[in-house]
């Protein structure tokens, strides 16, 4: 009889720090310290230069050339000699590429240090070829104090470079006397020399990846101009308009950016990297490099579905791969020191979330899963069932997906059986192309030596997919599609419909194999007559299983023609990709045992104004979530529909549901009919709510975790049970192991309280309530007077005086500073009747028993009895009012101009 596998923790190989190299750093460091103290401002620039020329020869072997040694013509610029250092690596190494200048003080001669910082590299790329320039860093110093640059310059062809075109970002500053010898020897070698193995811990990974990296800086430039020459070719025009089209769904009403595409292609490359790393040891050539990149390599490795041809492929097109190597290998030059089989966190979500997001997005400040509490989640449900499936509905950077494989290995042991029983049971789906590459790179990080027991081919179960929204099934009838008598479910794709059979539908991979399928006969017969026939006679001869199937093969012929269309046009690129990932979220109805997750906390008022009508129609029809109250639909997030709607269409029957949600559903109007089980459409019963109001640092906004059962026509029956942790954890994405050594946990009940058509949760059974305020019916909701540049405003200054009557006013100071992007640099301006001047307060303007000053508005409105009359433009001018008139008007005019879709 076999022995039944017992749970164990999982241990990657640590890296070891031998004692006796350590010991001769700290002596050396500690010498150099009491040198450059006890000298103070008595040393000059060319005194510091030297002692720290000799530790880096002590601690690093490493001997810089001073710069007037090495680079012709640049002793012009040379201020005093044997000072600044130029230290040269290889060139396409983020590291080791360093030009050092000496300062007596920094703190006092910063701006001249840069300004010869720039001098210099100037200089040094004028001497290079453009597409071979080194990515120097810059480095300011005086022996203590240090700051690095990363340089860059807009016109990466332009041959001879001028200081005053070389543009900073600062990547780090530090002061040596702050820090212990070990974290100086750290500090150093991150920069000189790169010889130590690194743990990859998120604070780590964010230092050489994130936003302020010399990695970034120098990655994006090389994108950023790369785009710029083929942003205007159909091809590229369809990956950029398709990865739009999912971005205005995650963030509302949505300019695409190209900056913010060329972050997203960084992170994806980075996150293909990081996986070849983990995988697989050696060097990559320039070959392995594209084979990394496009997916092949992971292909060959039996991984079919990590990397397709994607929104962020296009890097690694024929005429474009230089630069895509070129990336590749300096990323490469950072990543190969890390040990990342110590993998044990979503080392990418803090990269993912200061990369992802557009710069207008609505803020909710540090929104993505910290670990430790992901993990309690994960924890909590696994050991109600190690073998349950569970499903991410939005997964965003796959911290649920890493943690649950993780928890999985650790209670079933690390076997074939395992592995397969994860890739069956472990599902994710999001709607952002980016979440969904590094999703994906999680998953596979997590599965880590596990991947080693694999038989044949997987396929990692995480999708581009809209989790919520699920294609529509249609009569053939009904949607007029001749060739087929039956059910269909549609798609619009660049323009044309494509419809596929019921049939088509079986099995998932039956579905890929059909649509790789339509894909190569598109591709082999470009420019070429096709027939249904012959295509039928490709599918059998090819063996693909889908040939057996006469209603497959002819929704496979109609997708065929649309596909060798689009390549026809060079329109192709990504619909391959998109064909086969929308509709897996029918494949997943009904199957799982958990769903965890943290959803959308977008309010729907800022949802895209296309995707609203759907929204509606799921939040008032289809689960009546606002319970008759449809007026406060604008204030209703997300998350909300979110936990019905998912565990709706994917939970098994007592299946359980555990989302992170802002902490509002405790009070908030808006979640009352959630609160008082008043939604329809699905039977859920609450057992058990976390709360995490008093825990930091979190989330900006209050939040919970909510879990429920699925239960045929089931009504909550409280009190529920309930648990409140407070305290201060050490840092954000804490271990689980940290963060409990910091929180403490209270075992509450929660119990449903009424007062009038309001509710809210409280842990106490009975509350006295309280006698209604006199001054409650003299109060309203206070007036939404938006955007504000259109009517705040202030009085113009004017030396010769204005008529009392018609003062001449435009927009205020304050609310030109404090617009949103879209009304930046919006003045508006001109006179106008006072009878349509008031003053107002706003929120910010309370403060208790009293009030800031007032603030001038522009009003439409006229005073009847107890109430206000709204004027528009029309009745404006017909009573005379032309001032008032002419401002509606200019106000209209620039309302439709910025706010764009949501302004129809």
């Amino acid at each position: 009889m076999k022995k039944k596998k017992t749970g164990r923790t999982i241990k990657e190989k640590a890296v070891h720090m031998p004692e006796i190299r350590e010991f001769k750093w700290d002596r050396v460091i500690v010498d150099y310290l009491k040198f450059l103290e006890s000298q103070k401002d008595q040393i000059s620039e060319q005194a510091k230069s030297v002692k720290f020329l000799l530790l880096l020869k002590d601690l690093f072997g490493l001997q810089p050339n001073f710069i007037e040694e090495y680079v012709s013509g640049i002793e012009k610029y040379v201020k005093v000699k044997r000072k600044d250092l130029l230290l040269k690596g290889r060139v396409d190494n983020l590291f080791g590429n360093l030009v050092i200048e000496f300062e007596r003080d920094l703190i006092k001669n910063k701006k001249e240090a840069e300004e010869q910082l720039r001098k210099y590299i100037a200089c040094l790329w004028s001497q290079e070829e453009p597409s071979k320039r080194t990515p120097y860093l810059g480095i300011a110093a005086d022996g203590l104090n240090f700051a690095v640059y990363s340089p860059v310059i807009e016109d990466l062809r332009e041959e001879g470079v001028n200081p005053d075109e070389v543009n900073f970002c600062l990547v780090d500053e530090t002061n040596l006397s702050s820090l212990k010898p070990k974290e100086i020897y750290f500090w150093l070698d991150r920069y000189f020399q790169r010889q130590e193995i690194l743990s990859p811990k998120t604070e780590n990974i964010v230092k050489d990846f994130g936003t302020l990296s010399h990695a970034f800086t120098t990655a994006q430039s090389s994108l950023i101009s790369l785009w710029e020459s083929v942003k205007a070719q159909g091809e590229f025009q369809v990956i950029f308009e398709n990865w739009e089209k999912y971005l205005r769904i995650v963030y509302g009403t949505f300019a695409g950016e190209e900056e913010l595409f060329c972050r997203h292609t960084y992170l994806a490359i980075l996150a293909k990297l990081m996986v070849w790393s983990r995988l697989s040891e050696g060097q990559l050539d320039d070959a392995k490099i594209l084979s990394v990149l496009e997916g092949q390599f992971f292909k060959e490795k039996g991984i079919e579905n990590f990397l397709e041809e994607d929104f962020f492929s296009w890097i690694v097109r024929e005429d474009l791969k230089d630069t895509g190597i070129d990336v590749a290998r300096k990323l490469l030059s950072l990543l190969k020191n890390y040990n990342l089989r110590e993998l044990s966190e979503d080392v990418f979500k803090s990269l993912y979330q200061a990369l992802v997001d557009p710069k207008t997005r609505h803020d909710l400040g540090e929104y993505y899963t910290p670990d430790w509490l992901a993990h309690k989640i994960v924890q909590e449900l696994v050991s109600q069932n190690e073998k349950g499936s569970f499903l991410d509905p939005a997964c965003g950077s796959g911290t649920f997906l890493y943690l649950v494989i993780k928890e999985k290995r650790q209670k079933l042991g690390d076997s074939v059986e395992t592995l397969n029983h994860i890739l069956i049971s472990v599902f994710g789906v999001d709607i952002h192309p980016l979440a969904v590459i590094v999703a994906k790179t999680n998953y596979l990080l997590a599965l880590g030596e596990l991947l080693k027991k694999q038989r044949g081919k997987i396929h990692i179960p995480v999708y581009l997919s809209n989790s919520i929204r699920l294609p529509e099934k249609r009569s053939a009838k009904e949607v007029e599609v001749d060739w087929f008598q039956g059910d269909v479910y549609g798609l619009e794709i660049d323009g044309k419909k494509v419809y596929f059979s019921q049939s088509l539908m079986a099995n998932p991979v039956f579905y890929d194999e059909g649509i790789e399928a339509a894909k190569e006969y598109a591709e082999n017969n470009r420019g070429k007559p096709i027939s249904r026939d012959a295509f039928k006679n490709f599918l059998q001869a090819q063996h693909y299983e889908v040939a057996q199937d006469e209603d497959a093969i002819k929704a496979l012929f109609h997708i065929t023609k649309t596909l060798k269309e689009f390549i026809e046009k060079n329109r192709d690129t990504i619909w391959t990709f998109i064909l086969k990932n929308i509709y897996k979220p029918l494949f997943l109805k009904g199957k799982f045992d958990f769903i965890i997750g943290n959803p959308p906390w977008l309010a729907f008022r800022y949802a895209e104004p296309g995707y609203q009508k759907f929204l509606k129609e799921q939040i008032t029809k289809n689960y009546n979530l606002l319970s008759g109250r449809g007026e406060l639909i604008t204030h209703l997030e997300l998350g909300t529909l979110f936990y019905l709607r998912t565990a709706d269409l994917y939970l098994k029957e007592k299946g359980i549901i555990a989302f992170v949600l802002p902490r509002s559903i405790f009070t908030a109007d808006q979640h009352d009919g959630l609160r008082q089980g008043k939604f329809t459409g699905i039977g859920l019963n609450f057992k058990e709510v976390w709360d995490f109001e008093d825990v930091e640092p979190l989330f900006n906004v209050p939040s919970c975790v909510l879990f429920a059962q699925k239960e045929e026509s089931y009504q909550t029956v409280y009190p529920i049970s309930g648990k409140i942790y407070k305290g201060k954890l050490e840092r954000r994405n804490a271990s689980l192991e940290e963060a409990q050594k910091s929180l403490s946990e209270d075992k509450v009940h929660f119990y449903l309280h009424k007062r009038g058509k309001r509710s809210f949760w409280a842990q106490e059974k009975s509350l006295r309530e309280e006698k209604e305020s006199f001054y409650k019916g003299r109060f309203s909701q206070g007036a939404s007077i938006v955007p504000r540049s259109l009517w705040f405003v202030e009085v113009k200054e004017s030396s010769l005086g204005f008529n009392p009557n018609l003062p001449p006013v435009q927009s205020s100071k304050r609310a030109r500073e404090e617009a949103k992007e879209a009304y930046k640099g919006l003045i508006m301006e001109g006179n106008i009747e006072n009878r349509f001047l008031y003053t107002t307060l706003l929120s910010t303007d309370l403060v208790p028993f009293g009030h800031l000053g007032y603030r001038l508005v522009v009003l439409p409105i006229e005073p009847i009895n107890n109430s206000y009359h709204l004027i528009n433009a029309d009745e404006a001018r017909k009573k005379g009012f032309v001032h008032l008139y002419n401002w509606l008007e200019k106000a209209q005019k620039e309302w439709e101009t910025r706010r764009g879709a949501k302004a129809k």
